[in-house]
């Protein structure tokens, strides 16, 4: 566990114990894996840091037939929704970004797909 805390955070966010948040992870990974055989895309923005550090850093968005793998992995019941506060690709704001991820999320979490699958939630 790289990132102790953030791995908690993780578990307490989904209602599942640890162990069943580091099995997700590598079912993510392996997902990964699998969707990033097709072609894809991959924008970059240069803005600064959400959460605890404020240094400037690179984030990748990355595009499959004109679907974000977060869309694809948060549908899954993979991922979760957090952050997004740079200028999105395609121009769309951000707030509709995050409400759009945030709506994928509560879907995963209703059908019980992905780590929601073992939630207490």
């Amino acid at each position: 566990m790289r990132y102790a805390e953030r791995t908690r955070e993780q578990s307490e966010h989904f209602g599942v114990t640890l162990d069943e948040t580091m099995k997700a992870g590598v079912k993510a990974k392996e997902a990964v894996r699998d969707i990033l055989q097709k072609p894809f895309v991959v924008w970059t923005r240069w803005v600064t840091a959400s959460g605890r550090s404020k240094k400037l850093r690179y984030y990748g968005f990355i595009e499959i037939d004109g679907k974000g793998l977060a869309e694809i992995l948060v549908s899954m019941g993979l991922a979760r929704t957090k952050g997004v506060k740079a200028k999105l690709p395609s121009g769309e704001k951000s707030k509709v970004y995050v409400e759009r991820l945030q709506a994928l999320e509560s879907d995963a979490q209703q059908r019980g797909i992905g780590i929601w699958a073992g939630s207490k939630k």
